[in-house]
């Protein structure tokens, strides 16, 4: 991108007035750019939905395209409904029928032999997908954590071993990053961590 186009058209594909900014999807298909809050006081407009169209001067930042003026705004015709999250099923032997037989005592276990730590290594099962989230946890023991991500979706795992093919030793649970996630919807796996 040159220094500062004016008046590109844009859609906003999310926004997140809890976090204080979001990213618009630019309509000549070249990709994305950062909306950063402060551009939206600056005009004095409200925190924008999905969907909504922007007339706007983009330039270059520090980590790519952003929003750095908007001209006009065209709210959605529809605005998407908010994505009701899958509730979980019910822990615990609930089912009608189940077989109630008394416990049998059961022996104590004994204690598992530490097993040889092996870096883990994924095969990718789907197209790798550029995301922006939030580390969740990260676990030293286990050398593992989840982020959750800023748009819907499940947490993408991580571990050490992500971190390292990253340039990174560790991160602190709250820290926004940018990741590398592949695999399935519901079991994403980060291949790269970036520290925004």
């Amino acid at each position: 991108m040159s220094d500062e186009l004016k008046n590109v058209t844009a859609t906003v594909k999310w926004f997140k007035p809890e976090k204080g900014f979001g990213f618009v999807r630019l309509a000549d298909g070249t990709g994305e750019a950062f909306l950063h809050a402060s551009v939206l006081a600056a005009a004095s407009l409200p925190n924008p939905v999905e969907g909504t169209v922007l007339v706007c001067d983009m330039a270059q930042g520090a980590k790519g395209p952003q929003v750095v003026a908007i001209h006009s705004v065209t709210p959605p015709e529809n605005p998407p409904a908010p994505r009701p999250r899958p509730a979980r099923p019910p822990r615990g032997p609930a089912l009608e029928g189940a077989d109630t037989a008394p416990a049998v005592a059961q022996p104590p276990r004994q204690p598992k032999p530490p097993r040889e730590r092996r870096e883990r290594v994924v095969e990718p099962s789907g197209p790798a997908v550029m995301a922006y989230g939030t580390v969740r946890w990260y676990n030293l023991d286990s050398q593992s954590g989840l982020i959750e991500p800023w748009e819907d979706g499940a947490d993408v795992f991580f571990d050490r071993a992500t971190l390292r093919l990253s340039g990174l030793e560790i991160v602190a649970d709250g820290e926004d990053v940018r990741y590398l996630a592949v695999g399935s919807d519901d079991a994403p796996v980060a291949q790269r961590v970036e520290l925004i």
